[in-house]
């Protein structure tokens, strides 16, 4: 996201430096700024860095644009790591991968007008991986739309070429002759003229649109008919709205509220500080919570929204909000995020083999949901391990959810974009979209993560390399205990399947993803289970989850198994499908049919466990 600053004009620029390392933690000897300056191909790229006489100057003293200082940040680490010599040109790289249609950015160089492309094959090469003598071909991106996309002779200097401070330099190895778009500038056309024929489209669908208008107003019964539709389907929304508004109760807290649970939020209760906003422990009537007090309204009325419609076991739990202070109320998660749990912050128990399959069908299940919400799909867009909560009973809840809009948008720099890069679908960065198949992406780095326990950057290539090698054992995190290398084979070709760059090389959540991971938590052995404390008197064992009604979060007594494959207390489904639902509790998805078969199995379990608690309670009391 590209940040705005309102800053006096009489701010020196030293000052403005102190409020960037203030905002972005990058310290003031790591920072370079560079003049923003619109060119006359109506782009927009870095002009020069700021001169020591322009950096003791004010903001409003430095070159204008429509009353508006535009400034690239240059973030230098370590600050001596280049020093900028008048004559060089900044110039960004991108590499093009033919056999794979994937461009993405790659680094920044410093160049001199009098050198050439050819000097700097080298390191070119090491950027990308290449071998030594690979031959590759560079090209400077104009501008793409329309598409311009010129050759670069290496052979002649940087100032022949016309190539300036900010020019964006693609390059990419000779392409093979069954390669779909084998030059970089057939891929920029192809994207644009994709964009082209959806706007087509788009324009064809609004003239449809019309048509249809004008041909409904012909007649005065089609007129009377729409109204009448339009009345219904208005009456059904109102309906499922109350209905769904009953499904979990926000209460409101007053600011005082508030502070009481966070000593006026004191710095010993944050607990932590992200884009999203800050958050704090908190304990209110005597129940602990997390209190988010998010960056803007807009952030906090779109939170509000969305965990009104994403009610599921595996969302975050919204208790109350207070519109006072525009924050929100949250269920408390003791174990942290993912990330925590997986590199053992503050030296927590290792995250069990069984725990991370359990982690990974809900998520994956979660996003079933999300993405079956109508009439449009919500796409979590950050699906990161530190976005993915976990609770006392190392239940995952998924949080920030559908956020990722507000910050990113086509052309801009997201905030802690170095951490976002790993889990993020490569087709974005290019097209700007995010669909389902984002979150699939996402979901894939995620499983072999939690398979090997290693950094996100780089990890499909190394999981890959170990199939190919059969030494994928190696790689299995050793800390998870004794994983069953046939399940640990199959996440990780799973999670391979996931991040290709290619979107229509992914798997679909549904048909594909979901059947692999559903027989790896169906067979897990009982007492693998993740648990749910019984909140009875004297009960010390506690109950497997799987006893729960994903609905009533209540120990079953009747469990019957519905159309989606889950189990379910017999009243609580019995009643979801009265109320005229058609599609699953868990997954939102649609449900074949109303059927439901008794759990024999699993209620000789539940009748066996509750006699031992009876058992238990019963010894106690003599005991005592």
């Amino acid at each position: 996201m590209v940040q705005a600053f309102q800053v006096a004009l009489d701010t020196p620029v030293c000052r403005f430096k102190e409020e960037l390392a203030e905002e972005f933690g990058t310290p003031v000897q790591s920072q370079r700024l560079w003049l923003w300056a619109r060119r006359v191909n109506n782009t927009y790229r870095p002009l020069r860095p700021l001169s020591p006489k322009e950096e003791k100057q004010a903001v409003g003293g430095l070159k204008f644009w429509k009353n508006e200082v535009h400034l690239l940040l240059e973030v230098i680490d370590p600050p001596s790591r280049h020093l900028m010599r008048k004559d060089d040109l900044f110039v960004f790289l991108k590499l093009y991968d033919p056999a794979q249609t994937q461009l993405r950015f790659i680094g920044t160089l410093f160049v001199k007008p009098s050198s050439r492309p050819s000097d700097i094959l080298p390191q070119l090469r090491t950027l990308a991986d290449f071998h030594e003598h690979e031959e590759i071909e560079l090209y400077e991106e104009v501008k793409f739309a329309p598409v311009m996309c010129v050759k670069v002779d290496i052979d002649s200097t940087f100032s022949s070429a016309d190539i300036e401070n900010g020019d964006i330099i693609c390059y990419q190895k000779i392409p093979n002759s069954e390669d779909a778009y084998p030059y970089v500038r057939l891929f920029f056309q192809h994207v644009h003229d994709q964009k082209d024929a959806q706007m087509k489209i788009q324009a064809l669908e609004e003239e449809i649109a019309k048509l249809k208008l004008q041909d409904r107003r012909e007649t005065e019964a089609k007129e009377e008919y729409d109204q009448l539709k339009l009345e219904r389907d208005t009456a059904v929304r109102h309906v499922d709205e109350l209905r769904y508004q009953n499904r979990h109760i926000i209460l409101d807290f007053s600011l005082e509220d508030l502070q009481q649970a966070t000593e006026h939020f004191s710095d010993v209760w944050k607990v932590g500080d992200t884009e999203y906003g800050c958050v704090y422990k908190g304990i209110i009537h005597k129940t602990v919570v997390s209190i988010k007090l998010p960056r803007s309204q807009s952030l906090f009325h779109r939170e509000v929204s969305l965990l009104r419609e994403g009610i599921h076991p595996n969302v975050i739990t919204i208790v109350g909000i207070c519109s006072e202070a525009s924050a929100l109320v949250y269920e408390w998660s003791p174990n942290g995020n993912l990330e925590d749990c997986i590199l053992r912050t503050d030296d927590s128990p290792p995250l069990l083999w069984y725990k991370r399959a359990q982690i990974i069908a809900e998520v994956c299940c979660t996003l079933l949901f999300l993405h079956s919400n109508k009439p449009s799909a919500l796409v979590h867009g950050d699906l990161r391990p530190c976005n993915i909560l976990i609770d006392a009973n190392y239940r995952s809840k998924l949080c920030h959810f559908g956020m990722s809009d507000l910050f990113l948008e086509p052309g801009t720099c997201p905030p802690n974009m170095s951490a976002r890069l790993p889990y993020m679908d490569p087709e974005f960065l290019t097209t700007w979209e995010l669909t389902p198949l984002s979150d699939v992406y996402s979901l894939g780095v995620i499983i072999l993560r939690l398979l090997t326990g290693m950094p996100p950057l780089s990890i499909a290539k190394k999981v890959a390399a170990a199939l190919n090698r059969d030494s994928l054992h190696l790689l299995i995190d050793k800390s998870a205990g004794h994983w069953p290398y046939t399940q640990a084979k199959q996440l990780a070709l799973l999670g391979l399947r996931c991040v290709k760059m290619s979107r229509e090389k992914r798997p679909d959540l549904s048909t594909k993803v979901w059947k692999v991971i559903e027989p790896m938590i169906t067979n897990l052995p009982v007492a693998s289970w993740p648990c749910f404390q019984v909140a009875s008197k004297g009960s010390c064992d506690p109950a497997p989850a799987h006893f729960f009604c994903p609905i009533l979060m209540e120990i079953m007594n009747d469990p019957q198994v519905a159309a989606d494959g889950f189990t379910y207390e017999a009243e609580a489904i019995r009643r979801w499908l009265d109320e005229g639902n058609n599609r699953s509790p868990m997954t939102n998805m649609a449900l074949p049919n109303r059927d439901l078969v008794p759990n024999r199995a699993l209620r000789s379990l539940i009748q066996e466990y509750l006699q031992q608690q009876q058992q238990q309670q019963q010894q106690g009391q003599l005991d005592s």
